[in-house]
């Protein structure tokens, strides 16, 4: 079985470390980690990356939902797998972008729930 590789977009440094090491921790998946989200528009545009699945915080520095947009509008990335994480609740942004998304709040166990996920839909 080949690689799922995984889009981390996080600009909280403690929480983007402890995903990262988390997912590489489980031997089929290999993380590309950005601290924001104008890094990974800049990745994703300039060399196209095979990406399985996106885990987005929505609100950051540096374009934070444009990265879901991005991947939900590039043919490239019909079958990738978007989670947003996010210490918001989903009172307090636009649902529209959960469209094509999952949604998992931050919080003790948002780290194991994405892993969950990712286990499920890969």
């Amino acid at each position: 079985m080949s690689k799922r590789t995984i889009l981390l977009v996080e600009d909280d440094d403690i929480i983007r470390l402890l995903l990262k090491t988390m997912l590489e921790a489980i031997p089929d998946y290999e993380v590309i980690e950005s601290p924001n989200g104008a890094n990974a528009l800049a990745l994703l545009s300039s060399k196209k990356p095979h990406i399985d699945a996106a885990v987005l915080d929505i609100m950051m520095t540096g374009h934070g939902g444009s990265v879901g947009d991005y991947l939900k509008k590039d043919p490239q990335y019909d079958n990738t797998l978007i989670i947003y994480h996010t210490g918001l609740n989903k009172n307090q942004f636009d649902n529209k972008i959960l469209e094509g998304a999952l949604y998992v709040n931050k919080g003790k166990e948002s780290i194991n729930k994405i892993a969950e996920i990712l286990k499920e839909q890969l």
